[in-house]
């Protein structure tokens, strides 16, 4: 005997009509008056689950239904749904193009400690007079360690493209720590030539993997920060500073 169909839930309803913005989710359309379709149709899963559900216009609904619009497609546009802005990624979102996101920003940030790191460095190596600062490698080995770890992160989640440019971007970086560890003086020298070359080098394998990470998430490359934004910081107690109070009228 069929299974009576019952009616999609009040508050799951509300939750498909606000991840839609109260519009059909179907990005050229948007259209309204608004219809909750099964993805997967109801006589199969014989039940209502946010991930099976979508907002459509009836239209748009009944293109679905008669094939016109086909199942691939319409969990597509669920998907766009919850990653309708891809610089605003929810930290506990599950699907593939979160992680994919999530995996290049932690990417970037390692990478940037790493440069840090070796820009620290050099700094110190120019200011020190009692030999070359053995300490600051630590730092550098450790950095990395960790750019290393998150270069294969964003391999594992990636395509082949994002794969290699991540590896690019992470080789580039290398050799600039190989060149210090060295004492190669070219590296040490920031106003050379050879210097500027190797940080643009730096700079365009950023490029190609910003390309390569937004062709995986069909995006595209001004969709994306290349950077992420730096996050508001938060209110923090001001702590006074020297006894002598010289430099509070400037502040």
């Amino acid at each position: 005997m069929a299974t009576k169909r019952t009616k999609v839930p009040r508050p799951l309803a509300r939750q498909l009509y606000v991840e839609a913005g109260h519009r059909c989710a179907i990005p050229t359309c948007r259209a309204t008056p608004l219809e909750i379709a099964h993805i997967v149709p109801w006589h199969r899963v014989l039940r209502h689950e946010f991930h099976n559900l979508i907002v459509l216009c009836p239209n748009c609904h009944t293109r679905f239904d008669r094939g016109d619009i086909d199942r691939q497609a319409m969990f597509r546009y669920k998907e766009l749904l919850r990653l309708s802005d891809p610089n605003r990624v929810a930290p506990d979102d599950p699907s593939p193009r979160a992680g994919l996101i999530r995996a290049y920003r932690l990417f970037q940030n390692e990478m940037t400690a790493w440069h840090k790191s070796l820009v620290i460095l050099i700094q110190a190596v120019g200011f020190s007079s009692f030999g070359f600062p053995t300490g600051n490698l630590e730092d550098c080995r450790r950095a990395a360690s960790v750019a290393r770890a998150a270069t294969d992160k964003l391999g594992e989640l990636g395509d082949v493209g994002v794969t290699d440019a991540a590896n690019h971007v992470f080789d580039r970086y290398r050799d600039w720590a190989n060149d210090l560890f060295d004492l190669r003086l070219s590296a040490y020298d920031t106003s050379g030539d050879d210097y500027e070359d190797r940080k643009n080098e730096r700079f365009m394998a950023y490029v190609l993997l910003h390309e390569e990470v937004c062709a995986a998430l069909d995006l595209d490359p001004t969709e994306l920060d290349f950077f992420e934004a730096a996050k508001e910081d938060r209110e923090l107690p001001r702590v006074a500073l020297g006894t002598r109070g010289l430099w509070e009228a400037g502040e």
